[in-house]
């Protein structure tokens, strides 16, 4: 299939698309570049690409607008953006409007570049492979009115087909939360790997307490989501090293909300959302709360479990101002504020959780594992 594989890229600036064509020469893919929305359009007409990578500014139209038009003619085509601009609003507009599998920043890295292209043509072909199958099944859905039992085992081996392509799909999907959420904490080398590990965290408690496959799931993509809206605060707040101002604090209490605005509109992440906006409020429902100073079982449990693990990862983790404190600290703070910061149930759950885990619980290269969360 890679010799079928063609990427169109849209820039008005013409250095950056022969930069693109230079470094993508050596790799079996066909490059189509375009200047302007128009003349994009009429090469997506006669030479059908499975990407499209679009800058923001441009003349004629703006990159969401763009990809949006491409999502409407061809809506197969992956869509991707390649910016040096990611104000807050691009992002939400390209993620609603232009459907993207990926935004990428200028100035890009190589292999990382490279690496998303064949993740996007893997993405491409998988939909392409479940349309195919899905037809296929349908097609033989009707002919099996008409055959005896002994077909049903090819009913079979066609849905299993089908299921183990959607979660290859659904694998992407998770990767794909998972780079947004990497390139968040790549704002601040201190919290790289932060977001993955409280999602991890996060569904081991919810484990823990008993709670059924798809609310852990809900938990972990939560936690890895928690902190989105920092995409939205200045990089100077987030990587001062310094105690903040008042004014910068009151910046950086803002992320939750910007989050919230981020993941509410997208429609698989609507009960993702108020977990994410909430995940700061204090279980007394004091002003150290934040956004809405909610107490109690008004605040989601998802919200709930993860303040605990944000909490964990945090004290556990190396900082500019300090090293990462023992896990005898951790369970001392945790039980400290059970029942004022923390609903004590879940306190309850990761101090029994630790106890029996001790340091493993914290190890740094953990990864959640979806496969065992799509078997049911």
């Amino acid at each position: 299939m890679s010799n079928e594989h063609t990427v169109l890229f849209v820039d008005d600036e013409v250095n950056i698309l022969k930069a693109l064509q230079r470094l993508l020469r050596p790799d079996e893919m066909n490059v189509l570049t375009a200047s302007r929305a128009s003349e994009a359009m009429n090469l997506l007409e006669t030479h059908p690409a499975q990407v499209v990578v679009t800058d923001q500014r441009m003349p004629e139209m703006t990159g969401v607008d763009f990809l949006a038009s491409v999502r409407q003619k061809h809506p197969d085509i992956v869509r991707m953006m390649l910016t040096g601009y990611t104000e807050i609003n691009v992002a939400v507009d390209a993620i609603n409007r232009g459907e993207i599998y990926r935004l990428i920043t200028k100035p890009w890295n190589d292999d990382e570049l490279r690496a998303t292209l064949r993740q996007a043509f893997d993405h491409a072909d998988l939909k392409a492979e479940i349309k195919r199958l899905n037809q296929v099944t349908r097609e033989q859905n009707f002919r099996l009115q008409d055959m005896n039992r002994n077909l049903e085992e090819m009913v079979r081996d066609r849905t299993k087909q089908v299921a183990e392509k959607h979660y290859q799909l659904r694998t992407a999907y998770v990767q794909t939360i998972r780079t947004l959420a990497e390139a968040v904490d790549a704002k601040d080398t201190y919290t790289r790997g932060h977001s993955e590990r409280v999602g991890v965290y996060a569904s081991k408690i919810a484990r823990e307490m008993n709670f059924a496959k798809d609310f852990i799931e809900r938990v972990y993509i939560a936690g890895l989501l928690h902190d989105v809206g920092k995409i939205g605060v200045r990089d100077a707040v987030i990587t001062k090293p310094d105690r903040l101002t008042i004014d910068e604090y009151e910046e950086i209490k803002q992320h939750p909300e910007i989050g919230f605005r981020i993941l509410e509109p997208v429609d698989f992440l609507k009960d993702v959302a108020p977990c994410v906006r909430h995940h700061h409020e204090w279980y007394d429902g004091s002003d150290r709360g934040y956004p809405d100073r909610l107490r109690g079982d008004q605040i989601p449990l998802p919200s709930r479990i993860i303040l605990v693990a944000d909490t964990v990862e945090a004290m556990t983790s190396d900082r500019p101002y300090r090293k990462a404190l023992s896990i005898e600290a951790v369970t001392s703070e945790i039980h400290k504020y059970s029942g004022t910061q923390f609903d004590p149930k879940i306190a309850e759950s990761f101090l029994r959780l630790i106890e029996r885990e001790g340091e493993s619980f914290i190890k740094k290269d953990q990864k959640f594992d979806i496969y065992e969360f799509i078997q049911d």
